[in-house]
């Protein structure tokens, strides 16, 4: 499954995932090989251990939260000064069509805001690594309400905000430069004003749950019907299964990819339709939860006058749904790479015919090999060496350990996944689950894409617009983690570990920008189904899943009777027109990165311009700035192109090893 984490831009949660996650499966710890170097248990050749306590984990391998509070007892001062602030700026109601008194309260809204988002941060770092903690549970509980209180008060602002003439706010900015400071904010606001409603519609749909107005990510506001998902999904019954030696043993949630990846077919068939058969049995349940969903984006968004849920949505963020509805049609137009992607498969895995849970075990055997968190570290640095000196040297603070950014290696009570977050002013912190394994490897590179895009947009923007969007920022990560990858590749010293790195990029593209490019399309059809008045039933459901399979996958995949139920354990589909911006972001970080590679100081700058510019101009403008547009078909046939030529070495070497090539 997906690993869904956080990071936090200027504040707001954003939904990020860690390297290869969109459907990356993977099994097991790598087996200790002699030698190396030390690990956290300071044993040579020993790996991580997810068993051991977070006090035997040396603490240079651990963040450090100080620059955010000190310690708990400065958390706890901190959340009683957002209180006192926030009963300050309450006093700003009704004065606001002044000037002067304008720009100060707009002054104390954002260092209030700067206060709360320092506080959600400090707490939910806490609670990544101690989750089973009532007290640090009950701590990001309370930040999270102290920002809750804070965006209901700032809503109260918005008619103020609107009420102000065109020409006297122009004479207003020209006036006062603290305020023209501002515009970008008031000025994001006043362009959806058509979308605000009277003050009693406004105060009915806040009571309803509306949240296109948040200034937190969505993703962090969970809507009843995501709640269900999540219950749901997490109380369904799962069979047991025999695995690969022998023994009998229950399947869950946690243990799922690990199965479905499995080398023997009978294990990962018993897994995929374990699941499959399972999600089946409330199949009912399931489409009354996505429906739900469904139904009440589409009511918001026509409660606030969109003609659809989508542009609600998308255009929140200054992205035109056709970037989204094009992107989508530009990879179905390239599925070519991809159904020759499946025959390879096929033919590798000795098969007649190819099913779902034949995808996730690894196209070739794996090379196993340590990669030990400093080797990591030289290899990232020397991949990204094209972005010039200033980002490597930044880039090196941030992954020496002894700095503070970053929490290494797993130990118990400690979230899984990785994410990056950061807080205007501070330096970002990233979260890891450092294995020593490959994904390891591409999950740093990717998260490290995060923190530098954020430190740059920082340190080049104010803070009003040091925040950027998700098309923007999955491009950032997956620019570094392709770097790395095909660095490895081509400085592999054997064919048969030339090979494996291959498919791992193969598998990569595959999933990030084909399988959610699928998931983007069955969002988009599900919403229109809905606009139109057609009932959402489970049955709708798994024909228009069952019909996006066909049209991505051809008749390269053998389709089972139960594989049209996959879209119920997905959890993207309750956020919101998001997964777009995985494909998205993969193909353009191709793009740009081969005009990185292949260019000079120019295409450097024009790339490392898109990260500086944080939110200061429209995402589109910023990616036509740096030469390439998400939903380009030119744009993603690179990424095609790219597969095409990674399959086509991949039969290369088969072919000199006398395996099938064609």
């Amino acid at each position: 499954m997906v690993r869904r984490a956080w990071f936090i831009v200027a504040g707001l949660v954003l939904v990020s995932c860690a390297a290869g996650c969109p459907g990356r499966g993977g099994s097991g710890t790598v087996e200790p090989t002699g030698g190396g170097t030390a690990g956290p248990h300071g044993t040579p050749g020993t790996p991580p251990d997810s068993s051991m306590s977070r006090a035997e984990v040396p603490d240079e391998y651990k963040w450090n939260l100080a620059p955010l509070f000190a310690d708990d007892a400065a958390f706890e001062a901190g959340l009683a000064e957002a209180a006192l602030q926030r009963g300050e700026l309450a006093g700003c109601r009704g004065t606001l069509a002044d000037a002067e008194r304008l720009e100060r309260c707009l002054d104390l809204y954002f260092r209030v805001r700067l206060l709360t988002n320092k506080l959600t941060l400090y707490a939910n770092l806490r609670l990544e690594t101690d989750t089973e903690s009532a007290e640090a549970q009950a701590r990001s509980d309370r930040a999270l309400a102290a920002m809750q209180e804070l965006m209901a008060l700032a809503a109260t602002f918005r008619g103020e905000f609107l009420a102000w003439d065109e020409a006297a706010l122009a004479a207003a900015y020209e006036a006062r430069p603290g305020l023209r400071s501002y515009r970008p904010y008031l000025e994001r606001i006043r362009e959806r004003r058509a979308h605000v409603l009277g003050e009693e519609a406004e105060r009915v749909l806040s009571l309803a749950g509306d949240n296109q107005w948040a200034e937190i990510d969505l993703n962090e506001i969970p809507s009843d019907h995501e709640k269900v998902f999540d219950s749901l999904l997490a109380e369904i019954p799962l069979p047991r299964i025999v695995d690969e030696s022998g023994a009998e043993v229950q399947l869950a949630l946690s243990n799922y990819a690990r199965y479905r990846a499995s080398p023997e077919r009978r294990v990962r068939e018993a897994a995929v339709e374990g699941l499959f058969g399972a999600l089946r049995a409330f199949d009912g349940a399931f489409a009354a939860a996505l429906a739900g969903q469904f139904r009440f984006n589409v009511f918001l968004a026509r409660a606030r006058g969109y003609e659809r849920a989508i542009d609600a949505y998308l255009w929140r963020d200054q992205v035109d749904p056709a970037i989204y509805e094009g992107l989508v049609r530009a990879v179905e137009a390239n599925t070519a790479p991809v159904r020759r992607y499946l025959e390879l498969r096929r033919r590798l895995m000795g098969l007649d015919e190819l099913h779902i849970y034949d995808l996730y075990t690894p196209l070739v055997p794996p090379v196993e090999s340590r990669i030990p968190y400093e080797q990591a570290v030289e290899e990232i640095l020397a991949a990204v060496r094209p972005l010039g000196e200033e980002y490597l040297a930044t880039l090196a603070e941030g992954l020496d350990p002894r700095n503070g950014w970053i929490d290494v290696y797993p130990h118990r009570d400690k979230r899984s996944g990785a994410f990056c977050a950061y807080v205007y002013g501070e330096h970002p912190w990233v979260f890891m689950n450092y294995f020593e394994e490959l994904d390891d490897l591409l999950t740093l590179a990717h998260e490290f894409g995060h923190a530098m895009h954020s430190h740059l947009a920082m340190k080049h923007q104010p803070y009003v617009t040091s925040s950027y969007v998700p098309l923007v920022a999955e491009t950032a990560s997956t620019f570094n983690e392709v770097l790395v990858l095909r660095r490895r590749i081509e400085q592999a010293p054997t064919d048969d570990e030339r090979l494996y790195l291959l498919g791992e990029l193969v598998e990569s593209i595959r999933t990030t920008i084909y399988r959610q490019a699928l998931f983007a399309a069955f969002e988009l059809e599900a919403h229109a189904a809905v606009e139109a008045g057609t009932p959402i039933t489970a049955e709708f459901l798994e024909r228009t899943y069952l019909d996006l399979l066909r049209r991505f996958y051809g008749d390269g995949l053998t389709l089972g009777e139960n594989d049209g139920m996959e879209w119920a354990y997905i959890p993207h589909f309750y956020w919101k027109f998001y997964v777009y911006s995985y494909a998205g972001g993969l193909a353009a970080g191709i793009a740009l990165g081969e005009k990185v590679l292949a260019g000079g100081e120019a295409e450097r700058e024009a790339y490392l311009g898109m990260l500086r510019a944080g939110s200061s101009r429209p995402p589109l403008e910023l990616f036509r700035e740096a030469g390439v547009a998400p939903s380009d078909p030119a744009v993603v046939g690179a990424a095609a192109r790219l597969l095409d030529d990674s399959l086509t070495r991949m039969e290369e070497i088969l072919a000199r090893r006398g395996g099938p090539s064609k």
